[in-house]
């Protein structure tokens, strides 16, 4: 979703910032929103309250809350897929080659899900 809002609005971005931090994404704010999505799936309660505060600080009370429920969604419909072994439709597998091979999203378990049916 990203990647094609991106490319709508003209918006340049890298992609691998999602998997190496170092790497500017391109997007305003872009280091603090990862750094919340990746406390959001992580195991450590204080990291999240640093990532929480931090976002809340730089993008406000209604950014914080945007992000809270889009984390919330996607972890969601993530779950929800993989229960019930729901396969990825062929267009989104077949443009999505690139950046899954170069992410190495095709490396994680859930992937068997959407890549074997």
């Amino acid at each position: 979703m990203l990647r094609a809002s991106a490319a709508a609005n003209n918006i340049p971005v890298d992609l691998s910032a999602i998997a190496d931090s170092s790497i500017d994404s391109g997007i305003e704010n872009g280091n603090a929103l990862l750094a919340f999505a990746d406390a959001v799936t992580g195991p450590d309660h204080a990291v999240i309250i640093a990532a929480r505060a931090e976002l809340l600080e730089r993008m406000g009370a209604g950014a914080l809350v945007q992000s809270a429920a889009i984390a919330a969604n996607f972890s969601m419909n993530d779950r929800a897929a993989n229960a019930i072994g729901i396969p990825m439709e062929a267009m989104f597998l077949d443009g999505s080659e690139d950046y899954r091979a170069s992410l190495g999203l095709n490396n994680f378990p859930s992937a068997r899900n959407t890549l074997g049916n």
